[in-house]
């Protein structure tokens, strides 16, 4: 089975303002549409695990709509969030507001599209990220790893930092960087976990693409929750009780990129990326 976890990206920069007066847009490279996942097609198979989003100004209104009410109840409005106002970062710096609370999580179906809307003042940004988790995605295998076999498969502890920078537009992603570029201490034909990433400046989102994630972006929020996401990617396993940990070959590390997003433009996080160096590749989903 083609196990997968693909982060998506959808904004608005420059709202109009008003009572859900404008759509998101998908980032170049993301989707608004559920991929074609395998399985039962009256079964899903597909979930959202984790969702963040941030307006950059003002506190705003999201609302969520798939067309199957078995995800998002009706066309309406369907789910709907509220956002609150640059907390917990400061002005011009918001960091990003965890949507999806506990074990809830959104089911999706093949092939369908979501709608996303917001609420905002006139001239805002607003950014929405989130995780969608599928069991069987064809020609995909992504490596991830259970917490125990991290801690069994451990050899040492390292951090690697990314100087990748938000896009000069707000919510898009910025310039694709290396995960080599700026620090390219890995140790050759080495299998890595990576266990989350620290940040000198919040932002809303850092995405990670290569090509032991079967070409398929990862990503984690960079500001919540606590302004410490060192180990985001630990506790998404543990909470979850699957294999949620992002593994990579050192070998591919030129081909893994690092971009961020974020609700004002061209913002610095100065990424530190938390990772356990592993004796051997870690067993498939």
């Amino acid at each position: 089975m083609g196990h997968a976890v693909v982060l998506n990206t959808s904004t608005k920069a420059n709202t109009t303002g008003g009572t859900f007066a404008d759509s998101l847009a998908a980032n170049s490279g993301d989707s608004l549409a559920v991929a074609n996942y395998g399985g039962d097609s009256s079964v899903s198979r597909a979930r959202v695990l984790e969702a963040w989003a941030i307006d950059s100004d003002s506190v705003a209104e999201l609302q969520w709509i798939y067309t199957r009410p078995q995800s998002t109840h009706d066309q309406s409005h369907g789910l709907r969030f509220s956002v609150a106002a640059i907390v917990p970062g400061g002005a011009a710096i918001p960091a990003a507001h965890m949507l999806l609370g506990g074990l809830i999580t959104i089911d999706l179906y093949k092939s369908d599209v979501a709608i996303q809307q917001v609420t905002t003042t006139a001239a805002d940004d607003f950014v929405l990220s989130w995780t969608t988790e599928y069991d069987d995605l064809p020609g995909v295998q992504g490596v991830f790893a259970s917490w125990e076999q991290v801690q069994n498969l451990q050899k040492s502890i390292v951090g690697i930092n990314s100087l990748a920078v938000a896009s000069g537009t707000p919510g898009l992603y910025g310039a694709s960087r290396a995960f080599n570029t700026d620090d390219d201490r890995l140790h050759a034909d080495t299998w890595y976990a990576i266990l989350g990433a620290t940040v000198r400046t919040q932002v809303t989102t850092i995405s990670l693409i290569g090509p032991d994630w079967g070409g398929q972006r990862i990503g984690l929020p960079a500001g919540v929750p606590q302004l410490d996401s060192s180990s985001f990617f630990v506790d998404q396993t543990l909470k979850w009780g699957k294999p949620l940990i992002p593994c990579f070959n050192s070998n591919n590390r030129a081909s893994v990129f690092v971009n961020v997003a974020d609700g004002e433009a061209s913002t610095t996080p100065n990424i530190d990326f938390l990772l356990y160096e592993l004796t051997s590749r870690p067993g498939n989903y």
